[in-house]
C-alpha cells in the first residue's frame, strides 16, 4: 500500500455489469452506465490516503455474467493490453458471479507474461443495500490490485470475494447464497482476510519473462 508522502497508486476498474452496480430503479435493480463511479466518488475509504486513485471504465452494454460469452472475456482482455504500460498499478474487473470463475479461468491462459496484478470480483447483494458484501469486496479487490505488485507477488490473475484471494485459475464458485461464494479446493488461497492480511508470498508465480501477449483465438465449438 501507499506509504506516507509516496504517491498514490493507480487502479483501473473494468465494470462488466454484474449485481455489484446495480441500481435501484421504480422497476428493481437495474444496471447503470457510471453508477459505480458515482458510488466509489462517496465512498469514504476511496478518499482515504493509502487508497490508490481509480478510475472507472463500464461496458457497453453492461452484462449479466450468464450472457457472457468468450468475446467478453477477449473485450476484457482488450483493455488490459490497451493500459498495462500506462501509469496504472493494477486492474479490478466487476462482473456478475455466475460465470466469473471461468472468465478468471480463461483470462488466466489469455494473458500470458501478465507483469501487473488483475483482480476479479463482485458481489452477492448490490452496493446500493444497506447490507452488502459489494463494499468490503470492491475496497479490498482495489488495495489488492495496487499493491499486489509492488513486490515480489501476484502478478496474476486473481480472484477476491469474501476473506479471500485465490488464483484465477482455481477458483470455483461454491454457493449461491454464501457471502463466501468463491472456494479454491485443490489450492490454498493466496490470501486471507483476518485483523491483517495473510498474504502467501510464497505461492507468488514467477516473474514475467518478456512483455505481455494476449491470446484471443478461442474455438467455441468446446466451450
Amino acid at each position: 500500500l501507499s506509504a506516507p508522502g509516496e504517491h498514490r497508486r493507480r487502479v483501473l476498474i473494468v465494470n462488466t455489469g454484474g449485481t455489484m452496480g446495480m441500481k435501484p430503479t421504480p422497476d428493481g435493480l437495474a444496471p447503470a452506465p457510471g453508477y459505480l463511479q458515482e458510488r466509489i466518488s462517496v465512498m469514504e475509504e476511496f478518499g482515504l490516503s493509502d487508497m490508490p486513485t481509480c478510475e472507472v471504465v463500464d461496458f457497453d452494454p453492461l452484462l449479466d455474467s450468464a450472457d457472457f460469452t468468450p468475446a467478453e472475456w477477449v473485450a476484457i482482455a482488450d483493455v488490459i493490453e490497451r493500459e498495462v504500460h500506462s501509469a496504472f498499478d493494477g486492474f479490478v474487473v466487476v462482473m456478475g458471479t455466475d460465470t466469473l470463475a471461468y472468465c478468471a479461468s480463461a483470462l488466466s491462459f489469455m494473458l500470458e507474461n501478465l507483469p501487473k496484478p488483475v483482480v476479479l470480483t463482485g458481489s452477492q447483494i448490490p452496493l446500493a443495500e444497506a447490507f452488502s458484501d459489494a463494499r468490503r469486496n470492491l475496497v479490498v479487490a482495489t488495495l489488492f490490485a495496487a499493491s499486489l505488485g509492488a513486490g515480489p507477488f501476484h502478478n496474476e490473475v486473481c480472484v477476491f470475494f469474501g476473506e479471500t484471494l485465490l488464483r484465477g485459475c482455481r477458483a470455483t464458485k461454491q454457493s449461491a447464497l454464501d457471502l463466501r461464494a468463491f472456494s479454491s479446493p485443490n489450492y490454498p488461497p493466496l490470501a486471507t482476510l483476518g485483523v491483517t492480511i495473510g498474504l502467501r508470498v510464497d505461492l507468488a508465480r514467477p516473474p514475467a519473462l518478456g512483455r505481455l501477449r494476449v491470446h484471443k483465438r478461442m474455438d467455441t465449438r468446446i466451450l
